[in-house]
């Protein structure tokens, strides 16, 4: 149950402070290190002119080692559970990252990496293997078209591929718990390669693929030419699923996402749980909103993050905030859960 809505029960306080009309702590701050790149892929929401998350991003921007261990130690102060590295841009390539992946497990803090792999730190793999988990943005199924899709040399794949083996040759030889995933987004140039990638990820020896639709300026009719081969593909995928493999095809959810594109509700719970801390020094209230101006929730340059959370301006903020006025989002299973959770009077409580 990795990707279930369902988690948000194991937050009890949380839910009780969003009922009682207070502002909880978010379980999981989203930090993005690093906005720069080494690779130039085609479907990066950051870099696809007029795309929501494009809107205030500059791929430039880089957070201080100094700022980020300040917003670790405000994590700490606050209680947040869990701290995912992730982009912005390719944060194995900040120059800090070794340090800052020990800061946060130093700090007892849940780690997570979204990464590209392919500029892994040797000092880093250890710890990784301490990780709750790492996934490997990989959204390719052979050297041609991860080449054609990252705009980089052949070779980088099968670095990749190396990195993603040492992680899992440390987790063995550390016998851990990290959960080792693929992602694999689906798009026109990659969608008839998901098997091939299922197989490879399984024979891999990583514990699960995730398959999901790439989010993108034409919404659902970006699909029209593919749409049922891709479906058939990413059910047959689930099919090479094994006792110590798991294949999460999110498609169909995230196509229905597209579909649906502005939410048909007002409340969005996920901000409250989930929070997204960009290198630009700017607070947003979900990734699916980072870099935008409707995202935003308030600046850190002069001020810490925890008096930012914790202020009257961010109250007020997500409490006049309409869901309904994001233009997609991909976490509407989880809102439609928050909701419920947090609501004072749900109806038909008994009838279990």
């Amino acid at each position: 149950m990795l990707y279930s809505p369902l988690k948000v029960f194991h937050h009890r306080d949380r839910i009780d402070a969003l009922r009682r009309g207070d502002q909880p702590a978010p379980a999981q701050v989203q930090l993005i290190i690093t906005n720069r790149c080494n690779s130039r892929c085609k479907f990066c929401a950051y870099r696809m002119l007029g795309y929501t998350s494009n809107q205030l991003f500059n791929a430039a921007d880089q957070l201080d080692y100094a700022k980020v261990v300040e917003i670790l130690d405000d994590c700490v102060d606050l209680d947040v559970r869990a701290v995912q590295i992730t982009g912005g841009g390719e944060p194995t390539i900040h120059p800090q990252f070794t340090e800052i992946v020990a800061d946060v497990l130093e700090r007892g803090l849940d780690l997570a990496l979204v990464t590209n792999g392919n500029a892994v730190p040797e000092a880093a793999i250890p710890m990784l293997a301490r990780a709750a988990w790492v996934r490997f943005s990989l959204d390719a199924g052979n050297e041609a078209t991860y080449r054609s899709l990252r705009g980089v040399s052949e070779s980088v794949f099968r670095r990749t591929w190396k990195n993603i083996d040492r992680v899992v040759v440390e987790k063995y030889h550390q016998q851990t718990d990290v959960i080792i995933g693929i992602g694999f987004v689906v798009t026109r140039e990659n969608f008839d390669e998901v098997i091939t990638a299922t197989e490879d990820a399984r024979d891999a020896g990583v514990d699960n693929i995730r398959l999901s639709a790439v989010f993108q300026n034409d919404g659902a009719d970006y699909f029209d030419a593919i749409h049922p081969e891709a479906i058939t593909l990413c059910r047959e995928a689930k099919k090479l699923e094994t006792p110590t493999f798991k294949v999460f095809n999110n498609f169909d959810h995230r196509f229905e996402d597209l579909e649906l594109a502005h939410p048909d509700y007002t409340f969005c719970g996920v901000q409250h749980f989930n929070t997204y801390v960009g290198a630009d020094l700017q607070v947003y209230r979900c990734c699916v909103q980072a870099y935008n101006r409707c995202g935003l929730v308030g600046s850190i340059r002069d001020q810490r993050f925890a008096v930012i959370w914790q202020s009257n301006e961010n109250r007020d903020n997500f409490s006049t905030f309409d869901a309904r006025g994001c233009e997609w989002c991909m976490f509407n299973d989880k809102n439609r859960t928050i909701a419920y959770a947090t609501s004072t009077n749900p109806p038909h409580v008994n009838f279990v």
